[in-house]
């Protein structure tokens, strides 16, 4: 019994080694927040769509209070952003990734970049997502989110 609690302590810590090892550095949002917040959203229309989500996440996760501005430059994007940010939503659907994701889709449709009301799919897709939420509170507050009139950001 000895030896099989040794073995699955070692197994445990080898994984958690693993985990932290394969969590990737924020150095790029933490380099971007380091420089002039004054002009942040001009900054980041330069990044890749990519690079402009992770900067996101990590204001708006990250950071107190939080930079829901940074939604912006993702959703000017329009229609370009819909499969980048649905696939983001389908690989890692969890709380947090949902709301910050209707806070985008929200951003477009009060900018009109991009008629998020009128792509039934997408809707569907969002509507289902809210649905599967864990945390109720979050799951009632983007519930009750209207689409381009108001944000999943709220505090629970």
């Amino acid at each position: 019994m000895w030896v099989f609690k040794m073995t699955n302590t070692r197994i445990v810590l080898a994984l958690t080694c693993l985990l932290m090892l394969g969590c990737g550095s924020h150095d790029l949002e933490e380099n971007f927040f380091k420089q002039p917040l004054a002009n942040r959203v001009e900054r980041l229309r330069q990044y890749s769509l990519a690079d402009q989500y992770k900067i996101f996440r990590y204001g708006n996760d990250m950071k107190e209070p939080p930079f829901m501005d940074l939604a912006n430059p993702i959703a000017e994007r329009g229609a370009t952003a819909v499969p980048f940010l649905l696939d983001r939503l389908n690989s890692r659907p969890d709380d947090i990734t949902v709301r910050d994701i209707l806070l985008i889709f929200g951003t477009m449709a009060t900018s009109k970049s991009y008629e998020v009301k009128s792509d039934a799919a997408l809707m569907a897709t969002l509507t289902s997502s809210v649905s599967g939420m864990k945390n109720h509170g979050w799951q009632d507050v983007c519930t009750k989110m209207q689409i381009g009139r108001a944000s999943c950001r709220e505090r629970v």
